[in-house]
């Protein structure tokens, strides 16, 4: 029989051979979101958005800024020309060499929290990049704690024409480096969840499921968001946990009576972080701590449901995860006194009196700190120290030599970042890696 006369299907057939042939040999042109320990071209970083020297945020973000720069570009980004000077200046003062960093101008709102705010990077192996926007959740769409004390419509606009403003940075910062967009349905940040650069990605249930609108609680699942994760980051396997640290509760969050806690309300990268693609890092808090207070001992329930989680997971490829336990540092809690002029608006006193709280008590504001907020670049790990705090020093070691064995080829840098956790996030929540474009060389 020659080929001319060969059924239709065998021909079809041998066609579909030749064809997978051709494909093998063909570079994949799939997107994902490389891990954080992968190579970065970037680091962006937003400026604190005043141009007070003294100002601690400024003091932090400089150190941040000076260790980052030996290894990798830094993007600071200002929202005005004012700012753009101060930044200069201050870096300048500071003796911060700026031959590998670029101060850019965006004419948005809010980047500070550049992790937050900015968009996240996907690659190829055709050395493609693009850049995914989520929608920013206002950190519980901060209408919530407004609404909870009373606001008028006045303040509760203001707070939602602030969350328009900061969903429209990713867009903005995307279109001034000229790079793809892509957007997303989805309500949240990019500190809320954790990515290991081969399918998995770890998210806090709770957290995701908070951030949907009422009008669509009832119709959205885990696989409507498992499938747009694939799309934007090219996930496969999204591991669902629970609550995350109390300290990092949403604004206004009360723990057995005067204890108050503010933050992301369940971002991953303060209680579960990838250290590689199998090695799972999770914030712990020991049975012999968890009574010191209200706050310890809801993050010990968590953290232990957690744990059990993680303990039937699997990675991407079906193999269990290894998990490590991360010593908690000691609390850094501000008093805070309900002085008359605090409860001025009706209200904010009703919303005290709600939780049992009068004119003249004392709050317990506890900050949302924690030694997995750290950040990964080319050649070191960035990480937050507490002993300045009141946190042991052999507790602190602790942590140090785990992360020396995961990371024996990077530096450890240890700074004193409380006064950001203060304002409820982390050296993690500040700095946004943007990611190497690769290709690959096929072999035929």
């Amino acid at each position: 029989m020659n080929v001319k006369t060969k059924p239709m299907h065998i021909r079809f057939i041998l066609f579909m051979l030749l064809l997978s042939g051709c494909i093998a040999e063909k570079p994949d042109i799939a997107f994902y979101m490389p891990a954080e320990w992968e190579p970065q071209e970037a680091v962006w970083m937003g400026w604190p958005a005043d141009d007070n020297e003294e100002d601690t945020l400024h003091v932090t973000t400089i150190k941040i800024i000076r260790e980052l720069q030996e290894s990798v570009k830094v993007v600071v980004w200002v929202t005005s020309d004012s700012l753009k000077d101060a930044a200069r200046d201050l870096l300048q003062k500071n003796e911060v060499p700026l031959n590998n960093v670029e101060i850019a101008l965006v004419p948005g709102d809010y980047v500070y929290w550049s992790r937050d705010s900015g968009p996240a990077f996907t690659i190829n192996k055709l050395g493609e990049r693009k850049a995914v926007d989520f929608n920013h959740t206002g950190y519980f769409r901060y209408t919530k704690r407004h609404t909870d004390v009373g606001a008028d419509s006045a303040t509760l606009q203001r707070e939602v024409e602030k969350v328009k403003l900061m969903m429209k940075n990713d867009s903005l910062m995307t279109e001034i480096i000229n790079e793809q967009l892509v957007k997303s349905w989805i309500f949240v940040e990019g500190g809320a969840y954790e990515i290991n650069g081969k399918g998995s990605l770890m998210v806090s249930e709770p957290f995701l499921f908070r951030n949907v609108s009422p009008q669509m609680r009832d119709t959205l699942t885990r696989k409507h968001f498992e499938e747009e994760f694939k799309r934007t980051l090219g996930v496969t396997n999204v591991i669902w946990l629970a609550e995350g640290l109390a300290e990092d509760g949403g604004w206004g969050s009360f723990f057995g009576g005067n204890y108050i806690a503010g933050g992301t309300n369940g971002h991953a990268d303060e209680f579960a972080r990838f250290a590689n693609a199998n090695t799972i890092l999770l914030a712990w808090v020991d049975e012999s701590e968890k009574d010191e207070n209200p706050v310890k001992q809801a993050t010990h329930q968590r953290m232990k449901r957690n744990y059990e989680i993680l303990k039937e997971a699997k990675d991407q490829e079906g193999k269990p995860f290894n998990i490590i336990k991360v010593p908690m540092p000691k609390h850094v809690i501000r008093d805070i006194v309900l002085t008359p002029d605090r409860l001025k608006r009706e209200g904010v006193r009703a919303y005290y009196q709600r939780n049992g709280l009068e004119e003249g008590d004392t709050l317990k504001f506890v900050a949302a700190t924690s030694y997995l907020n750290y950040f990964v670049t080319n050649d070191k790990v960035i990480m937050q120290s507490y002993i300045n705090q009141g946190t042991p020093p052999e507790t602190e070691e602790a942590v140090r030599k785990i992360f020396t064995d995961l990371f024996p080829d990077r530096k450890l840098v240890f700074i004193d970042a409380t006064n950001v956790n203060a304002n409820g996030g982390g050296i993690h929540c500040i700095t946004r890696q943007v990611p190497e474009r690769i290709t690959l060389t096929y072999q035929k």
